[in-house]
Formats: structure tokens, sequence, C-alpha cells
């Protein structure tokens, strides 16, 4: 049986008020599929994540998401991992903080949070770096951080934007098994990249996005 779908976009316009990055784009993804998305700079990798995340409108077209149930929702748990090149790494605060931020505001008492992130913590390898300042860690270990933070919302759909752009290869390696391990299998994976590693391309599903 075909899994439900999670998204879909159906003759799509996609931009900002002043210039259209995609038109006529139709799109749709299951519940638990793995899609990489790549191309060139300009070609609306980052615009076409933006819309998805409701954080710009859509500008024509059908954006649909659906729930566990396959009835459309406007309510769709969903997690972002920043560039890590994005981040301001001066900014004082510590990793335990940052994974807390990413909690459900709904999980209340300190008890009951510090556990959660104690948790997510040690899944990804930070223990001993809870009381570090992020400016402290290494571009793995901030990474890592990062992915344990978008995790504690426990999303449906954890959209991941370029994770390896700034990594060195060994750490990416690393990476895509990290992925595996922490990420829960129904959870729904959308990876923007430049390149796909010849190695993972199995496990992913290809849009590609072509220059417009």
């Amino acid at each position: 049986a075909a899994m439900p779908r999670i998204i879909k976009l159906e003759d799509a316009s996609l931009g900002y008020s002043d210039t259209l990055v995609r038109e006529h784009f139709d799109w749709s993804v299951e519940r638990g599929a793995h899609w990489a998305i790549t191309g060139p700079n300009g070609c609306g990798k980052t615009t076409l994540m933006r819309t998805i995340l409701g954080l710009i409108p859509l500008r024509g077209g059908r954006l649909v998401r659906y729930d566990r149930t396959g009835q459309e929702t406007s309510r769709l748990e969903m997690s972002y991992l920043p560039q890590i090149n994005q981040l301001d790494r001066h900014f004082p605060i510590s990793v335990e903080e940052v994974i807390d931020s990413g909690l459900p505001a709904e999980l209340r008492g300190r008890g009951a949070r510090r556990e959660a992130v104690e948790q997510l913590a040690a899944e990804a390898g930070l223990s001993s770096l809870l009381a570090q300042p992020i400016g402290q860690l290494s571009g793995g270990q901030l990474q890592r951080t990062l992915l344990a933070r978008a995790l504690a919302s426990q999303p449906e759909l954890l959209i991941l934007d370029e994770p390896l752009s700034f990594l060195d290869r060994k750490y990416r390696e690393q990476f895509d098994e990290l992925l595996y391990r922490l990420v829960p299998s129904e959870t729904t994976l959308l990876l923007v990249t430049h390149d796909l590693q010849g190695e993972a391309s199995d496990q992913w599903q290809v849009l590609a996005l072509g220059q417009f």
C-alpha cells in the first residue's frame, strides 16, 4: 500500500512579491519519505523550503498539508535545521539552552524539560557538552546540537538546509549515520543539498531543481 501523503503542491507559484522563483510547480511527498532537493544556487531550493514551513506565502496554486490520517490540516509539526554558517557563534547560549529551545511549550516543569534535554543530548553524543557555549563547539558538535534541537519537538517533517556544506568529509559520512540513528523512521526528511554524496544517494529520492 502506498504511504499517505504529508504535503502536496499543485500548480504552485513560489517566490516573493516582486519576483517569482518557480511557477506551475507540482510535487507530492509521502509520509516517511526521504527527499534530497538539489540544484544550483538561485533555483528556488530555499524558497521552496521556506514556503513549506509557512515562512513565506504561496504566490499561487495550492499547498496542502495532511495529518497522519490523511486529512487536510493546517497544523503539521515541522522542524528546521538551519545552515550552521548562518548562526551567530558568539551568541552566549549553551548546548542545553539550544536543545531546550526546541522542546514544545506544552512540556512544563524544569525537571521534565531537563530530562528531555538530557535524553536528546545523550542520543546525539552531547552529554558532556550541555554547559558548553556554542562558540566553543566544533562544526560537527554544533551540527549535532542543532539536530537535537530540531528533533526535540518530535516533528513529522524535518527540513535540513545544506547540513553538510561546511563540514569536513569525515564528519559528512558520520552525519548520515547520525540521521538514521536519531531520526525516527516515520519522520519525513527534506534535505537541501548542493551535491548528494554517491554512497547516500540510494537512500534518497531526488528532486532536481534546474535553473528557472
